[in-house]
Formats: C-alpha cells, structure tokens, sequence
C-alpha cells in the first residue's frame, strides 16, 4: 500500500547501515580488491533480486487460487453466521493484498546503482581511487532497493499465509455446521418414522 503513495519512504526488512562517498586513501592495491568487492556486490544484489521475483511469481500464482477457491464457497458461507462470513471476507482481503504485493514486486522499477564506463573515464585522476569511490554509493543504492523489496515480498507472504489459515477455519466452520445440520435433519427424520417417538408416554 506504501507503493501507492508517491514520495513516501518505504519501512525495510533491514535498516541500511550509514555510509559515506569518500574513500580514504589506500593504496593501488587496496583500491583495485575495492573495485572487485563492488563488483561482486552488485552481481550479488542482481541475483538476489532475481530470486526475490520469482518467488513472488510462485506467490502470486499461489495467492491467486487461494482467491479463487474462497469464492468458490462464496454461496456456502453466505449461509454462515455472521462470524464465518467476516473471516471468509478477511481472507479475502488479504489474498488480494497478497497478490496486489507480489505484482509490485514483479512490476516496480528497480533502482539499481551502475558505473558508467564513460563518465568513469572522464573523471577525475587517480581513475582507479575515482572508480572505487563510485563503486561505494553504487553498492549502498543497490543495497537498500534490495531491502526494499525483500520488505514486501515478506509482507505478502505474511498476507497469503494468514489469508490460507482463516480460510481453512472457515471451511472447518461449515463443515461442523453441516455436520449439526445433518444429525439434526436424521433426528428428526427417525423420530417421524419410529414408534417409540410418535408413542404417548406411558402412564407411572
């Protein structure tokens, strides 16, 4: 629901931890393991959100036959005492939050950090203490979107799974309720039919 609101900063599974463009000064050596630190993080950031999509993918396809299957048994619980009916709709409601999540996962821009090769070349000189200080905020922009997402495809995990588990409260309801209906519908039927029923009480 946060994705809705333009502007409005959005709560991460993980607070990023501060960090600060300006390297100190190392040597050619250090400089170069910083740069392939970078690299790494960044092909690490990419695998991990590809990964975080398609699980999303699977949520949503989940999600959806959970929606599917509480309105299959929409005509079922509107017989239902007033107490099935609202958890039938709380389920409801948070399968389709779950599914509204897993969409914004798989369709939000990613914000990605990147080093443009051009733009590295015109920099400044040292070029190798120049692109190790890129690679720093390049990283930490990469590491928050990665949170960030992470965030909400939790929360609609969190949705689908309680979503699943007050459906099945409600089907467990219905199914007690016509098992009530049932013995109370063969009662009555073998009390119509049985002598010892229809018959006056017998005088003490």
């Amino acid at each position: 629901m946060a994705l809705l609101h333009p502007g409005h900063i959005m709560p991460t599974f993980a607070e990023p931890e501060p960090h600060t463009r300006n390297v100190p000064p190392l040597s050619d050596e250090e400089l170069g393991l910083l740069i392939e630190e970078g690299r790494r993080q960044i092909d690490r950031q990419m695998a991990d959100l590809d990964r975080i999509r398609n699980r999303a993918g699977a949520l949503a396809t989940v999600a959806l036959a959970l929606i599917a299957a509480a309105m299959g048994k929409l005509a079922d619980v509107l017989d239902q005492n007033w107490v099935l009916i609202a958890l039938w709709a709380a389920s409801c409601a948070m399968a389709v939050f779950s599914v509204a999540g897993a969409a914004s996962v798989l369709s939000a821009r990613a914000v990605l950090g990147r080093t443009d090769t051009r733009l590295a070349a015109q920099g400044t000189r040292p070029l190798r203490a120049s692109l190790a200080e890129a690679y720093v905020g390049t990283v930490s922009i990469g590491e928050e979107t990665v949170r960030t997402y992470l965030t909400v495809f939790r929360d609609a995990v969190t949705l689908a799974v309680t979503a699943a588990l007050a459906f099945f409260i409600v089907l467990g309801g219905i199914a007690l309720n016509e098992q009530g209906t049932k013995e109370t519908d063969e009662t009555e039927q073998k009390c119509l039919t049985s002598t010892t029923c229809s018959a006056p009480p017998s005088p003490r």
